[in-house]
Formats: structure tokens, C-alpha cells, sequence
């Protein structure tokens, strides 16, 4: 039987249906995709590690572009990545979608984030706003009908234009004409036709925004650099946790009301495999970026992070290699308490990025399981001088990347950077980071 992932893998990293502007950038993009190629399958004493770094405003930042023009003008944001790009020459392009679309969330009245242009400074990174969005009492409604429960509930409470989503009636009415009365009756509702009205405005926000950024993006690629990812998902623990329950609520639930969590996160699986699968194939690369965030050493016991975290994050993993794609986790805070587990995941078909974890401890765990990268620390490249990252990035490379399967990158993802850190960071990696 055909290895989906190996296949896919093999088709991004050959770069069909990319349009190069000539041979050289042709084959910049090969070599820089089968870097990470070699990397994450495992394979032994490539030519050197590859270099990629998760960036939101950092390229605003140090090409001195204002971080609400980026929000608000598509041409501005993707030149503004493009040029970060080439400047700092990695061997990965972030997406400019990562930072989303100032005039979309306006159309919405967005309240999930405040960001440039919407209550925050014009040259400050958007922040998230955490809140109980979902009520303990609706646990059975997101397990019943997540999509019923996303579209009425959900979305209803975290954008101030579609609060009459909540009137909406049942869609499974729609199956016999006498039972849609109902349905068709509250969509015909004034406040609902206005929040329809507002979603569309958002939804050709976005469309015209998608398609400027398009020209910039296929710009990136047809000059030699292959993107770092393709889609997204999460831990259902962490969707739960980051945007429905909240933080404080989630953590009460699971000593107050453990089989609704359980249920919940099991229930949430498919979507989010299927979320991330969907925008990889799409995108024609298998890359799924996955944020973790509530199972970080620390925040959790392990006992709970077996029981809770663990079943979720591992199922979700294992259904995007089912569907061809590479799980690419980004572990926020530190995984050293919880590197064995990562041990039982099918081998050379995932990658971990780490933050603050012990990368000696990583590669010895992780060596012949799946591929490691990140643990530089972004403090080093904010306050520190080239002198120094110039070192430290030696003995990183010198802790981490054995004979493959590692990718040198900084721990977090960066809203700044230094100039002259960052060049003397890419460039250590690409003279001391070869086998």
C-alpha cells in the first residue's frame, strides 16, 4: 500500500506546479524542501540542518513597517514577508496569513483578539481575549452538534455582528418542507439577515484580501523558498481550553465534570484533523502547524496530561499522517516530563518544535522516533550581541542535531527581532550546522 505522507511529502518538496523565475531559484527551492525533507524523515547525515524560524510581526518589526499597515493593507503585508524572506535568507517562508486581516475582523466585530487598529497601539502585536465563551451547562451541545454549536453559539459570542446567529433554528428541518418553518422563519428574522449581511461583508474582506496576497505568495515560492506550513489544527484540549472554556474554567472542569472534558476533546478529534487536512491539501503542502499550548510541564500533572491531554493530541497526530499530512508541533514552554510519551508515535513522520525544552534530553529521546527542532531562545536574540548567538547557536547545534533530523530554529514565535542577532543566527547555522 502507498504511504500517503510519503507521497505527499514527495510532491512538495519536488515542487510540482510551482513556476520558478529561472533555474537557479528552481533549484534553491528543491535543495531548501528536501532539507526538510531528510529532516523529517529521519534521514542520516544530510548536507546540513535546515534554518526556519515561526515569525507574526517580527518582519514588521525589522523592516520598520507599522504593524497596523500590515493588518490593513494586503500588498503591505506580503511584501513585508516576502522581503524578511530573502533578507534573512531561511530555508522556510512564514505565511502572511498568520497575522489575518484588520478590515475582516472590523466587518465581524471581532472580540476574541484586540490587535493595531482595534484598541491596541498601532506597532503592537494583537492579543488574545480569554474568556468563558462557552457556558458549563452547553458541554452537550458542543458534543452532540459541534457545528451546530459553532455556528449559533459560538460564533455569536466572539463576533459582536452575528449575535443573532444565536436565533437561528434547526437545519434538520430542511430534510421535509413542512418541518423548515422553523429555520426558514428565523433566518428571515431583520437582526439575522443583518448578521448574514455582516459575514458576507467580512467573507469579501478576506476573498479580496487572499487574492492580494496571492501575487506575494507565489513570489516567495517561484523565487526558491518552499512555505514552512500548510494548514493548522489543535489539541481539542486546547481548543477547549484557549478559545471556549477559558484557562481557569477548563482547569475546574476537570476535576468537577472529567467525562464531559473526555467526551468533548474525543468528540472534537475528527474536526480537527480534518480542519488541518483540508488546508494542506489545498495548499499542496503537508505541513500542519500545531500550536501547544495547556500541556506544557507544569501546567498540568502527568497523570493528567495522560489522561486529558495526551489520548487527544496523540489521535489527532495520528489522523493527519492517515491523511498524508506531517504533524508539526510547536511545544510552547517546556516537554520534559512528557518526551516518553512523544516515543509512541509512528516513526519519521512528525516534528516537534521546542521552546524551553532540555534539547540534549530531546535528541536522545526523540532520535530515531521523530524530528526535533527549535530550543533557541528568542530572549538571546532580542538582548544579546552576534558574539553570543554566534556561540549559543554552536552549542545548540552541538546538543541537537546528531546526524539528522533536526531543524535549527528559535523557540518561540517571534512578534520581534534584532537585525544583527538574527543575521549572525542564520548564518552560524548555515557555516557550523553542516555534517
Amino acid at each position: 500500500m502507498e504511504d500517503k505522507q510519503s507521497k505527499f511529502l514527495e510532491d512538495w518538496a519536488s515542487a510540482k506546479n510551482v513556476e520558478f523565475d529561472n533555474d537557479a531559484a528552481k533549484e534553491a527551492y528543491l535543495y531548501r524542501a528536501n532539507l526538510f525533507k531528510d529532516a523529517i524523515e529521519l534521514k542520516k547525515t544530510p548536507d546540513r540542518v535546515p534554518i526556519y524560524s515561526i515569525v507574526t510581526f517580527a518582519p514588521m518589526y525589522v523592516l520598520n513597517v507599522k504593524h497596523k499597515d500590515a493588518m490593513y493593507d494586503a500588498n503591505v503585508l506580503g511584501k513585508t514577508y516576502y522581503d524578511f524572506t530573502v533578507k534573512y535568507d531561511l530555508d522556510a517562508a512564514n505565511t502572511p496569513v498568520l497575522c489575518s486581516h484588520g478590515p475582516t475582523l472590523d466587518a465581524l466585530k471581532y472580540l476574541l483578539y484586540k490587535w493595531p487598529g482595534d484598541g491596541l497601539p498601532d506597532n503592537t502585536a494583537y492579543q488574545f481575549v480569554e474568556k468563558e465563551y462557552m457556558k458549563v451547562e452547553e458541554y452537550d451541545h458542543l458534543i452532540q452538534d459541534p457545528t451546530d454549536f459553532m455556528l449559533k453559539v459560538f460564533m455569536s459570542r466572539i463576533a459582536g455582528n452575528l449575535k443573532p446567529f444565536s436565533k437561528i433554528g434547526t437545519f434538520y428541518g430542511l430534510h421535509e418542507i413542512g418541518l423548515s418553518n422553523s429555520l426558514l422563519i428565523s433566518l428571515g428574522a431583520p437582526d439575522v439577515q443583518e448578521a448574514f449581511m455582516a459575514l458576507l461583508e467580512a467573507s469579501r474582506h478576506h476573498f479580496d484580501w487572499i487574492n492580494k496576497l496571492v501575487p506575494h505568495i507565489l513570489k516567495t515560492m517561484s523565487s526558491g523558498y518552499p512555505f514552512g506550513s500548510g494548514g493548522a489544527a489543535k489539541v481539542p484540549f486546547d481548543f477547549l481550553g484557549d478559545s471556549l472554556r477559558g484557562t481557569t474554567q477548563l482547569m475546574m472542569d476537570m476535576y468537577r465534570r472529567p467525562e464531559k472534558v473526555l467526551e468533548a476533546c474525543e468528540r472534537l478529534v475528527p474536526h480537527m484533523v480534518k480542519m488541518g487536512a483540508a488546508d494542506a491539501h489545498a495548499n499542496g503542502n503537508p505541513l500542519v502547524f500545531i500550536p501547544l499550548h495547556k500541556g506544557a510541564d507544569g501546567f498540568m500533572s502527568s497523570a493528567q496530561f495522560e489522561k486529558f491531554y495526551w489520548p487527544n493530541m496523540k489521535a489527532v497526530m495520528l489522523g493527519l499522517i492517515d491523511e498524508g499530512c506531517v504533524p508539526v508541533c510547536f511545544v510552547e514552554g517546556s516537554y520534559n516530563e512528557r518526551l516518553d510519551y512523544l516515543t509512541d508515535l509512528p516513526k519519521g513522520k512528525c516534528v516537534f518544535y521546542f521552546d524551553k525544552t532540555d534539547m540534549s534530553m530531546a535528541r536522545k529521546k526523540l532520535n530515531d522516533i521523530a524530528c526535533i527542532g527549535g530550543g533557541f531562545p528568542v530572549s538571546k536574540i532580542l538582548t544579546g550581541t552576534p558574539e553570543l548567538v554566534a556561540d549559543s547557536t554552536k552549542k545548540l547545534l552541538d546538543e541537537a542535531a546528531g546526524d539528522g533530523g533536526y531543524i535549527l530554529g528559535i523557540g518561540c514565535s517571534m512578534d520581534e527581532a534584532k537585525d544583527e542577532t538574527l543575521k549572525a543566527f542564520v548564518k552560524t547555522g548555515r557555516d557550523y550546522g553542516r555534517y
